[in-house]
């Protein structure tokens, strides 16, 4: 037996676990690949709620046993949230000080030192591209960085990309692709090193895929993947999905009354394409019923962490939520009701719906009163037509709806074709040649605006308080409209600084605005507290 397999099965025989086929079957294959010696991208799709994170935990495992092939595991995924969660999840079951949690919100470990590094990408991305994330200030600056430190501890580790279907703007109306470009030119300049990589999704879209495996192959790398069929499953597994039951429904009624109808004896689960959405219909709910949690993508840290502890600890009778809770969250309700999106983020919200075995009936409300948001209008259209075709108004195994819904995601992305390499070609450029470094780097963020989408989001605070944990992230977009309206922005020293024409003239026009906030010591902006108010509903109250 390989120590890959052998450190999986001992710590489910510890936890009194089945261990999982699919998961025993990829470790076999990735050792296998490492003894050989040969280089390995493994795709590992495996079903929602089937237990990835153990993977990374089993190879903590083995790397404390002094596996040879691999020194450290970073764990790559999309949000903070998420990473955040992870994080906590692997410190309790594994020793004091080997997991760390590391993104722009906290420096568990800023150039990935620990033995596992739990990261989102835009930090790995950085760090990779030789601009340590902590390190921002002294990049721009000061044209200096200690990159070769991050850059050395991720090349002596295996890197786990997870919710991989996140790292793309595919299915929205931002055809950039700068996030998913940079994490492939990672993955190839990676793998084409001998780094092994492992690319954890349940509903990867097959264009994202086939991108992947074109660069791959022209770039002479192997690739595995691990996918599944019914017979595949582990029997325990497709027995639990054949028992749960759920039924889909396209509706044209009002959310609000749906979800106080189904609330009266089943919990239910909201996801929204819009902040400003989110609010309003928590604002509605609250008027009515007492048991309501909200969270969104425009909660600040403190809050977004308060909103996920009731949610796993609580379980709320009636969760309002944007499409934080699409991945990562172990969360499992009665009800979802959805506003129309993409088919790969339709499975996934339907993935929070009769999660654990102990359930038995679920319920999924895709209704069409909801805002479809920042998804493309053909595409969410062609999702709300195959999957209405396929399930609407019908009772279905959990086990029929995820082996379907496979094929339907590949029917709606059907003739959709990635393209583009310009940031794929910066981030392999920099990796490759040994004589750019952090000026180089930093030359490509300003063109570019960031290496990844969410680069360019800036800290906004409420006038009333200035603590880190309160910030919560603005598009450019939204800062320079607060920017001319308040004229206020926060220094790294935490004071509030009033802003003359000529200096609001220089962050307002061209340029990336996060760049020329990073030169000029801003750590954020002011927004008015009616409009912080409204984001964070009742959470304010704390200190208020």
């Amino acid at each position: 037996m390989g120590e890959l397999l052998n450190a999986y099965r001992n710590m489910c025989r510890e936890r009194g676990w089945i261990p999982r086929k699919l998961i025993e079957r990829g470790l076999s294959v990735l050792e296998d690949a490492l003894n050989k010696y040969e280089e390995i991208v493994l795709f590992f799709h495996l079903p929602t709620g089937y237990g990835k994170s153990t993977v990374t935990e089993a190879l903590v495992r083995a790397s404390l046993n002094s596996y040879p092939f691999f020194s450290r595991i970073i764990h790559v995924l999309p949000m903070r949230s998420i990473v955040d969660d992870l994080a906590s999840r692997l410190s309790k079951s594994l020793p004091e000080g080997i997991v760390a949690a590391q993104h722009m919100g906290i420096a568990g470990s800023p150039f990935f030192a620990k033995k596992c590094v739990i990261t989102t990408l835009d930090t790995f991305i950085l760090n990779f591209s030789k601009i340590p994330a902590s390190e921002l200030y002294k990049a721009f600056a000061k044209n200096i960085a200690h990159f070769d430190f991050a850059r050395g501890a991720i090349y002596s580790s295996i890197v786990v990309f997870d919710e991989f279907h996140l790292f793309s703007g595919l299915g929205t109306l931002r055809e950039e692709f700068k996030s998913l470009q940079s994490a492939v030119g990672s993955i190839v300049s990676l793998a084409s090193a001998g780094v092994p990589i492992l690319i954890l999704t349940a509903t990867l879209p097959e264009p994202m895929e086939e991108y992947i495996k074109e660069e791959l192959k022209a770039a002479g790398v192997k690739f595995k993947t691990i996918s599944y069929s019914e017979e595949d499953l582990d029997e325990s597994v497709r027995e639990s999905l054949k028992r749960r039951k759920i039924s889909f429904t396209i509706s044209s009624e009002d959310a609000v009354n749906i979800a106080v109808e189904k609330a009266r004896e089943k919990s239910v689960l909201i996801i929204l394409n819009k902040v400003a959405e989110a609010v309003a219909i928590y604002s509605e709910l609250k008027r009515r019923i007492n048991s309501v949690v909200l969270i969104h993508g425009k909660l600040p840290e403190r809050y977004k962490k308060t909103a996920i502890n009731r949610l796993l600890k609580e379980k709320p009778r009636i969760v309002v939520s944007t499409q934080v809770v699409e991945a990562g969250v172990d969360i499992s309700y009665d009800v979802l009701i959805s506003a129309p999106c993409p088919a790969d983020r339709l499975v996934q919200r339907s993935g929070r719906v009769a999660r654990r075995d102990s359930d038995i009936y679920g319920e999924v409300v895709v209704s069409l009163k909801l805002s479809r948001g920042p998804y493309d209008e053909e595409v969410t259209r062609r999702t709300i037509e195959v999957f209405s075709e396929k399930f609407s108004d019908k009772t279905i195994s959990k086990l029929d709806f995820e082996l379907t819904s496979r094929k339907l995601i590949k029917q709606v992305y059907s003739g959709i074709v990635i393209d583009g390499r310009d940031m794929y070609r910066v981030i392999t450029m920099l990796d490759e040649n040994v004589l750019l470094d952090t000026r180089d780097a930093r030359r490509a963020i300003d063109v570019f605006c960031g290496f990844t989408d969410s680069f360019g989001l800036v800290a906004a605070y409420p006038e009333f308080r200035i603590e880190k944990d309160l910030a919560v992230g603005l598009s450019e977009r939204e800062a320079k409209y607060f920017l001319r309206k308040n004229r206020t922005v926060v220094t790294v020293d935490g004071t509030l600084k009033k802003l003359n024409d000529v200096k609001l003239r220089y962050l307002i026009s061209g340029g990336c605005l996060a760049v020329k906030m990073i030169i000029d010591n801003i750590e954020g902006i002011v927004v008015d507290s009616s409009i912080y108010r409204e984001w964070c509903g009742d959470y304010i109250d704390e200190i208020s």
